[in-house]
Formats: structure tokens, C-alpha cells, sequence
């Protein structure tokens, strides 16, 4: 049984880890089924990456009047699912123009590279295209991003946010807020809130590396500041401790400056844990094969090891990590496994989204005396958190 111990704040976080995403969503829709409340309603503060950052704000967008969210957990699990193949669309094949003389020298060259590649046996996977341009558009993900955020502000949020990403022209980590009277430009990072809507920051945040191109900021409005961003997986997949950090901060300034980690709650959801192992080929690898292998390193690497702070930092009691792992279906694959879910953030493939599908259903039937402590204390503390009864956003 559980002490319900009544915490002073709750905070959510949510990793990158793109397609993956439907599990947190799945965790998420299935807590809103046990307390019987929104998911903006139940936390103080909710940050994400990535795509942990497109479902934070989707879950914190309001209705029409203003004061409801708009969307479920379950409905944007179902929006992974129905337009996945929107979000993660290919680029068109790179084919090289004429005249040849009228293009740039550098631009010559690589198409010339591309069309050697295109006919070299190589010995690993490798999609030349990939060498020129990033792996996916981003018309159709725009359009279903802004289908899902439209033009509601940040300050809007109905309960406070920070969305991680990182300027790639100022060299420094942005943390998109929802509190105006957080905003600040300092010499290491900078946290914005004015004139920024929903869908930029959810652009921002999930324009990962060599699958999407960087967002640049001026290319829906000219009323912000242009900058070029890229995922916030580069600088926190895993946003656990800046979530905590960011919601003291709020507690601090606006309730009273006496608070500890003792008095926080942490939820913290995991996208997959990677468990495929690297062969001692890697001793002889270069450049090619590096580079998807390094940004999956990466962004994995630090996912766990910011588990591995929390877990040392916050008792049993008060930090809530759901975490599954990712494996690779064998040719006799182990019928004890139930899923074998891929490493790949873009594979949206039909068995790879039930494997997603029955590794959520699994996690949650394994953690299921987790969750119902959990949500009995989110509900416990619901009606005695100060900040999220006097929010001044």
C-alpha cells in the first residue's frame, strides 16, 4: 500500500526517439484512464525531446474555450500511427541536372560522388543519397504538425512546458518555455517564450540530424528572431534533470524559495533501450559508418545515463522511470520476448508498429504496480501543489 505521500511538485518527462514515441503515448493514455484526468492536469511541468517534445505539446494544447486540453494521450498514439508515413516521407531520388556546366564546382563534385556510389558494391548498408540531403522532407511533417498544434501560442500551455533544442548558427542549447517570465539570453543557453508558437517549438526539437533539415525559424514567420535549429537530442534525449531544475525554478519564484528534490515527483519515459552490439568490425570503420551508428550512440548514451543520475539523486518513492529495450527479431525469435521492437526511430513498417503496440501493452501489464502508486499519488497531491493551482502563465 501506498504512503500517498503529497508532493509539492510532479514533473513529466519524456525522451526522443522518434516512431518510438507510441509507447510513452500509450503509457500516458493508459494513466488518463486510471486517474481519470488529463495528463496537464496531473504534472506541474512537462518537458520533451524530440518526439517526447511533440507529445508534450500536443497533451498540453488547449481546447477551444481554453481551459480543456484538446487531444488525449490515446489520440496522438493513434496520430503516430495513422500518419507515420507522412512524418517520415522520403526524399525524391537525387538526379543529376544539365547542364552540367551551369552547376556550382562543389556540387558537381558530390553529385558525381553520388553517382559512383549508387554503383559500388559496398560492404554495409548505406543509402548514398543520404551523402547530399537529409533522409526525409519536412513539407509533409509541417503540415502534420500544424494540423496538430495549429497557431495556439506557448504561453498558452495549460500547464508549464520546456521543449529542448540547440541553434546550430548561436552554438547554444534553447529551451522553448511556456512562462514568459522565465525568458532569458544568457551566455550559455537561452530560454524563449515570445512570439513562439507551439508547432516551432515541436519543429525545432525533432529536426534531428541527417534525417530532417534543420528548422529555420524564418521560414513560417518573420516576427521572430531567425535561427536554425536541430533536435534536442543533441544536447538531452533524456530531459529528466532539466525538468526538475526548471520546475524548482518556478517553485522558487513564484511559491516560496524552500524546496528540495525530496518534495518532487518524477515521471520519466523512456523510448527504447538499445541492445544490438557493435561487432569488432568497428575497429576498421570509417567516416560512413560512423556517423548513424555515433548519433544513435549518442542519443542512447545519454537517455541512460541520466536514468543512472536520477536513480542515485531520487528515492524509489518519487522517481518513475518506463523504460522498455529494442531487439532485433531473430529467426526463431524467443516466444518468452512477446515483442521485438527496432532500434531504428524511423521504422514505420506495419510489424515494427505492432511490435510498438504490444512492447507498450507488455510494459504496462510488467510496471502495472508502478502506475497505479503512481497515479495514486499524482492524485493524492493534485489538489495541494501550489504551482499548479497558481500558475502565473
Amino acid at each position: 500500500m501506498t504512503s500517498n505521500k503529497k508532493y509539492k511538485l510532479a514533473v513529466l518527462a519524456i525522451d526522443g526517439g522518434g516512431i518510438r514515441g507510441i509507447v510513452p503515448a500509450k503509457i500516458l493514455a493508459k494513466i488518463e484512464d486510471i486517474t481519470g484526468e488529463p495528463i496537464h492536469k496531473l504534472f506541474d511541468l512537462i518537458a520533451g525531446t524530440s518526439t517526447g517534445g511533440i507529445l508534450s505539446l500536443g497533451l498540453v494544447k488547449p481546447n477551444e474555450d481554453g481551459n480543456e486540453a484538446k487531444f488525449s494521450a490515446q489520440y496522438i498514439a493513434n496520430l503516430y500511427e495513422n500518419e507515420r508515413e507522412k512524418i517520415f516521407k522520403k526524399q525524391d531520388k537525387l538526379n543529376l541536372p544539365a547542364p552540367l556546366d551551369k552547376l556550382p564546382h562543389n556540387k558537381l563534385v558530390l553529385f558525381k560522388l553520388l553517382q559512383l556510389l549508387r554503383s559500388l558494391p559496398l560492404p554495409f548498408t548505406f543509402n548514398p543519397e543520404e551523402l547530399l540531403g537529409p533522409k526525409f522532407t519536412r513539407s509533409e511533417k509541417i503540415n502534420t504538425i500544424n494540423t496538430l498544434l495549429g497557431e495556439t501560442p506557448l504561453n498558452q500551455a495549460l500547464t508549464e512546458i520546456i521543449i529542448t533544442s540547440y541553434a546550430i548558427e548561436k552554438r547554444k542549447p534553447f529551451l522553448f518555455t511556456s512562462n514568459p517570465y522565465k525568458e532569458l539570453k544568457s551566455e550559455n543557453f537561452y530560454r524563449i517564450c515570445s512570439n513562439y508558437k507551439m508547432y516551432h517549438a515541436a519543429l525545432a526539437t525533432s529536426a534531428a540530424p541527417t534525417y530532417f533539415r534543420p528548422y529555420d525559424s524564418d521560414f513560417i514567420s518573420s516576427n521572430i528572431e531567425n535561427e536554425l535549429f536541430v533536435d534536442g537530442g543533441v544536447i538531452a534525449n533524456n530531459p529528466t534533470s532539466i525538468a526538475i531544475i526548471e520546475a524548482i525554478e518556478s517553485y522558487k519564484k513564484q511559491i516560496n524559495p524552500e524546496i528540495g528534490l525530496k518534495d518532487i515527483l518524477v515521471v520519466s519515459l523512456g523510448t527504447g533501450r538499445a541492445t544490438d552490439k557493435y561487432s569488432k568490425e568497428t575497429k576498421e570503420w570509417g567516416l560512413f559508418q560512423w556517423v548513424k551508428p555515433l548519433i544513435n550512440m549518442v542519443f542512447n548514451g545519454q537517455s541512460e545515463i541520466i536514468d543512472y543520475q536520477m536513480e542515485h539523486l531520487l528515492s524509489k518513492e518519487q522517481y518513475y522511470r518506463f523504460q522498455f529495450k529494442c531487439e532485433k527479431r531473430p529467426s526463431q525469435p524467443n516466444t518468452d520476448q512477446k515483442y521485438y521492437v527496432s532500434e531504428a526511430m524511423d521504422d514505420t513498417s506495419e510489424e515494427n508498429i505492432e511490435e510498438l503496440k504490444k512492447a507498450a501493452d507488455k510494459l504496462i501489464k510488467e510496471q502495472s504496480s508502478d502506475l497505479t502508486k503512481l497515479c495514486e499519488v499524482l492524485k493524492a497531491s493534485l489538489e495541494t501543489r501550489e504551482l499548479r493551482n497558481n500558475r502565473k502563465i
